[in-house]
């Protein structure tokens, strides 16, 4: 049975629930951006320089706190090979909760090192599966089990509400933004920040970006089957796989996604390398995926529009990083 549908209100819930937990990220103008797209202002929101690295915090942190709430005593489990794994971990860890994250055996040495390195009494890495879609499916049947409470890294209502605090923030400083473009991995984020955009001005566009090599919710459009499909490497691995085939994000994604574009792996790095030679950002591949579709002329004529770009992390290996920026050179 699919979720409830979050309401905007519950994304004003979510601020005051996160409180200082996630930082109000800056929003900082690229002229060099601006100028090789056409678009009159180009803003990135910069999630990588949240407090655990990505904008995971704001969902887990909302998701973990509703359940402490409640029932303070409860056992977690989320899925992850990452950002929202180290998110969840900080949130348990800050609500005295026990939490066990699980791994498929298809992540990248790296990062299950890096999770590992958070492992207490109370947070069990458990590596299960070979990818996501084993590791989610086995936390959803810990949660109908009662075995534990699940996290979901993005369908759940809370967790998107907590996600859509990255849209307040942004409309909030720069209201005049008509031109919003968010990576998209389950989902999660573009849901939370479309749904408080949209009900604030429903003429913003919205656009999410997809790597080619694991374009679910692209496919989707063409076939309007949720069915898995093939999954390929891609540096943007914070956003690869498959989603939930019963997720809320396939209904919200529908309704408030103007377009989904895809991006090439050369794109990406390009993209990474030029986010450190010009701003001296260093990202992820999925916190580059705004970047990469603006930069590679994806969405059109932007002559005259002022666009937001969502870089959503920077938790990336130095041998990842190093490999696909000296590629590109």
């Amino acid at each position: 049975m699919a979720a409830p549908l979050p309401q905007p209100i519950d994304i004003l819930v979510a601020r005051n629930r996160i409180g200082d937990a996630a930082r109000r990220t800056p929003l900082q103008s690229s002229a060099t951006l601006a100028e090789a797209s056409g678009a009159a202002e180009v803003r990135m929101k910069l999630e990588h320089l949240q407090n655990t690295g990505s904008f995971k915090i704001r969902g887990a942190w909302n998701k973990v706190a509703a359940v402490a709430e409640t029932d303070p005593r409860a056992r977690l489990v989320t899925a992850s090979t990452g950002n929202h794994g180290i998110a969840v971990a900080h949130a348990a860890a800050h609500h005295r909760m026990s939490v066990t994250i699980l791994v498929g055996a298809a992540s990248s040495p790296a990062k299950l090192e890096r999770l590992r390195a958070l492992e207490s009494d109370s947070c069990v890495v458990e590596v299960f599966g070979r990818d996501s879609d084993d590791t989610e499916a086995e936390a959803r049947r810990r949660d109908l089990a009662g075995q534990a409470i699940y996290v979901p890294p993005y369908n759940d209502p809370v967790v998107i509400a907590g996600q859509g605090t990255v849209g307040l923030e942004i409309l909030e400083e720069w209201p005049e933004v008509d031109t919003v473009v968010v990576p998209m991995g389950g989902g999660g984020l573009i849901s939370g920040i479309g749904l408080w955009m949209k009900t604030v001005n429903p003429r913003i566009r919205l656009v999410g970006v997809q790597p080619e090599a694991s374009p679910p919710f692209a496919a989707q459009r063409v076939t309007g089957s949720t069915k898995p499909i093939p999954i390929g490497p891609t540096l943007a691995d914070g956003v690869a796989g498959n989603v939930e085939r019963g997720s809320i994000t396939w209904k919200l994604s529908q309704r408030l996604v103007d377009e989904i574009v895809l991006v090439s792996e050369a794109e990406i790095a390009q993209a990474m390398g030029w986010a450190l030679r010009t701003h001296r950002h260093r990202l992820e591949g999925s916190g580059a995926l705004s970047i990469a579709a603006i930069a590679g002329e994806h969405l059109g004529d932007l002559a005259g529009r002022r666009v937001a770009a969502v870089i959503s992390g920077g938790n990336v290996d130095d041998d990842t990083f190093r490999t696909a920026t000296v590629t590109v050179g």
